[in-house]
């Protein structure tokens, strides 16, 4: 089975690459290797490497910039996927594309977690531009949409570690703020990966949440990350105005794995239980 993973250099990335290596031929392509928004070059790299998967993971995921540039998100997220998408079309119909898509999607419909039977209604341009790229992959014979979202893990210098960037922020300081007012899955690459695996294995198809279990305000998170690395910082609550953002995020991201539980492949964790895990490996390097 010869797998082809985009976005190779991401946190999601770069976790498939090390998983996967020992049980499949997999090639990871970098933004730098492949430009999804080139037609012509997609359906050139696709076409020479003829892989039995694909997992899209490249995308823009700075809500911030696409909010500011409309172009450049659906240029990205959505042209991006449907040149994927048309590829697979030219080449070999039965591979299977693996899209990785965004809980944030689901909008600001409910309070409580959504499950996928909930209808979207993205207030960005990020996941609305995310939402389209949904919309091109279920022209597919086989596909496997993954809803997820707050994703942590990686080694430390990559530019999109959330938690040791708090731990950066923290380490010499009495205290410092967080916002309050935003839900999600904090979620383990780790994990979501060797759900995608086992998926991919078990031959699941079709659009699935996919978090680490249990709901936590950015707030909660951050103080969590915190008290696992021992530091003598407080954690306090901090004021809309300190966190105002161009891009109107739902105040609510959180989802439950609902269709993993009814089939009874839900093989993610506690968010609490694979933060102390990851954060125990980076105090091993620290």
């Amino acid at each position: 089975m010869k797998i082809l993973v985009t976005g190779a250099g991401g946190l999601l990335g770069s976790t498939i690459l090390s998983l996967f290596k020992d049980t499949s031929h997999i090639v990871g392509y970098t933004r730098n290797d492949l430009d999804v928004v080139d037609y012509k070059e997609v359906q050139k790299k696709i076409s020479f490497e003829n892989p039995d998967i694909i997992i899209h993971g490249a995308a823009n995921t700075n809500a911030e910039e696409c909010e500011g540039n409309k172009n450049l998100a659906y240029n990205v997220n959505a042209i991006g996927t449907q040149n994927i998408v048309n590829a697979i079309l030219c080449t070999n119909k039965n591979t299977v594309l693996v899209y990785l898509s965004s809980t944030g999607i689901y909008g600001t419909g409910k309070n409580s977690p959504y499950t996928e039977y909930d209808p979207v209604s993205p207030t960005t341009v990020h996941h609305k531009s995310k939402l389209e790229g949904e919309k091109a992959v279920q022209n597919l014979n086989k596909y496997l949409i993954i809803r997820t979202g707050w994703l942590f893990g990686g080694g430390v210098k990559h530019e999109k570690n959330f938690v040791y960037k708090r731990y950066l922020e923290a380490k010499d300081e009495d205290h410092i703020y967080s916002d309050n007012s935003q839900r999600g899955n904090p979620t383990y690459v780790e994990n979501l990966a060797a759900q995608i695996q086992f998926m991919l294995t078990a031959g699941v198809f079709g659009i699935y949440n996919c978090v680490d279990l249990g709901v936590a305000s950015r707030y909660e998170y951050v103080k969590k990350i915190i008290e696992l690395f021992g530091l003598d910082c407080t954690v306090k609550k901090g004021s809309n105005e300190m966190f105002k953002r161009i891009a109107p995020v739902s105040f609510n991201e959180s989802a439950i794995n609902y269709k993993l539980d009814l089939m009874g492949i839900n093989f993610m964790t506690p968010w609490e239980k694979s933060l102390e895990k990851y954060i125990d490996q980076i105090k091993m390097k620290v």
